[in-house]
């Protein structure tokens, strides 16, 4: 088997770790990559369109993975991800020929069996942060294809001698249907041949993981993988910065940009505080260039608060802005 190292990332796939006893190989600039895949660019199908297949993520519906133990390399720090898309929108109350995104959130677990705790359990996005899905009979702001999401977690629930279990899920009791849910990623199979499971849907949940190992596995999925992931990230000696924070605003929105200097800037983002110490993210993140925001007046920070830019590289390492003062108007 070919093994490929890209210049973005180091993919280490499940069948790897399967077959060959010796530690992968690992970057010391750039994380490693943990997936039912070689390449978690792969993962195309569902969350960036066309036919759903009642992918969804769900209070009812839950996707598991079987990742395997991780390599052996200098690592600082762990995140637990997935490709999800087509968030769901709704008529604005009042306002019908507008259009809202369906509040909910995405939860996902690690453990080192098909059974997760609270403690295992962490946050992984909002919908409001997702991209759409498309309507034939109304314009939605913010559709696109799926994209890959990351929560941090401890790098002791990483194993690095045992296989490792991933869950997602949601906790909100709306998402019980592909109309109303996102929508999570997945690839084809590489190979034909026999193969171990290592993938399953649990459509027996209500609103938690599986606390127990017992019946958690509930349906095996052998011709397609979900789009979870882990990403270990070596110790980070890159530096990122914010600069030439501009900022507008008119009678209906307010339009803030920055400039990024850094190598693999992820994400970028405006906050928002109103002493200079406790801040708030104000808009939505944003993954490619030109990193300009548009927010609208009745969620713009009033005069006298004050915006900065924000970054995050693949690392997960952050770079902050100097804080704007949004200035009062002219009497």
């Amino acid at each position: 088997m070919i093994f490929l190292i890209f210049i973005a990332s180091l993919i280490i796939p499940s069948c790897q770790a399967a077959n060959n006893s010796h530690a992968s190989a690992t970057s010391t600039i750039l994380p490693t990559y943990i997936a039912l895949t070689q390449n978690i660019n792969d993962f195309t199908r569902f969350a960036d369109g066309g036919d759903d297949a009642n992918w969804y993520i769900g209070f009812n519906n839950s996707w598991i993975v079987k990742l395997p133990p991780a390599p052996t390399g200098e690592f600082k720090r762990a995140f637990i991800g997935a490709k999800v898309g087509r968030a769901k929108t709704r008529p604005t109350p009042n306002k019908p020929w507008l259009r809202e995104v369906i509040p909910g959130k995405i939860y996902m677990a690690i453990s080192q069996s098909p059974a997760f705790t609270s403690q295992q359990s962490f946050f992984l996005a909002e919908t409001k942060d997702l991209p759409l899905e498309a309507d034939p009979q109304a314009h939605i702001e913010g559709i696109g294809s799926g994209e890959w999401l990351w929560a941090e977690v401890p790098l002791s629930l990483i194993s690095f001698k045992r296989p490792n279990y991933l869950i997602i899920w949601s906790p909100t009791n709306m998402f019980q249907k592909a109309a109303s849910s996102p929508i999570l990623a997945a690839a084809g199979v590489d190979d034909t041949g026999p193969r171990e499971t290592k993938a399953w849907n649990n459509r027996s949940i209500s609103g938690v993981p599986p606390r127990t190992p017992e019946g958690s596995l509930e349906t095996p999925i052998k011709t397609i993988y979900p789009a979870l992931a882990i990403k270990l990230a070596p110790p980070s000696t890159s530096e990122i910065s914010v600069s030439e924070f501009l900022f507008t605003r008119d009678t209906k929105k307010c339009v803030a940009r920055f400039s990024a200097w850094g190598e693999n800037i992820a994400e970028a983002w405006i906050e928002s505080s109103n002493d200079g110490l406790d801040w708030e993210r104000v808009s939505k993140i944003r993954r490619r260039q030109p990193f300009i925001f548009s927010i609208t007046d009745e969620k713009c920070p009033a005069s006298g608060y004050y915006l900065r830019g924000a970054v995050r590289d693949i690392l997960g390492s952050t770079g902050l802005g100097e804080p704007y003062r949004i200035p009062y108007a002219n009497p």
